[in-house]
């Protein structure tokens, strides 16, 4: 008879968690397969949450380097979207990125990790361009370890970009 009570409080327990929303955001994203150099990277999903998404970002880095840097993405009333800086031409071949959301609750989505090549314009069919010159202009790029240094890597075009780094 104990028993049962535990397996009905558990079950309770169970589906009040599942009433006040414990499911990850979820994370509808296309990625693009290549981009081209000199020009801001405009990135975007569809996230959504049972309760509220509070944090959504993108993490990138030149292709096979160490630490990632992340940008912040904004909801612009249909989708997330966020803005790279633009890859130099001849420095970077390829850049890896991922999406990750965070709800009121803590839950946390990530996507896979992609790459996104880096090609001359007219070998890029449609790449994935910021047409905001506003965005373009007033990029935040934060850091995630303190070995990043102060400064955007020289491979990005810093232009518009602020650079924040880890000071801890």
């Amino acid at each position: 008879m104990k028993k049962l009570g535990c397996l009905l409080a558990c079950g309770v327990l169970v589906f009040s968690v599942a009433a006040w929303g414990d499911e990850p955001p979820e994370v509808e994203f296309q990625p693009a397969p290549c981009t081209v150099p000199d020009k801001t990277i405009s990135l975007c999903a569809g996230i959504s949450d049972d309760i509220e998404v509070v944090k959504a970002r993108i993490y990138f880095r030149i292709a096979e380097k160490k630490y990632y840097s992340f940008v912040e993405m904004v909801f612009g009333g249909i989708n997330y979207c966020g803005t790279l800086p633009a890859p130099r031409e001849g420095k970077i071949k390829a850049i890896e990125y991922y999406l990750q959301a965070v709800d009121s609750d803590y839950q946390t989505k990530r996507t896979s990790t992609f790459l996104i090549n880096v090609q001359a314009e007219g070998v890029c069919g449609f790449p994935p361009l910021e047409e905001d010159p506003q965005k373009a202009a007033s990029i935040v790029v934060h850091a995630t370890h303190k070995k990043q240094g102060k400064k955007l890597p020289k491979q990005f075009l810093n232009t518009g970009v602020q650079f924040v780094p880890v000071t801890r």
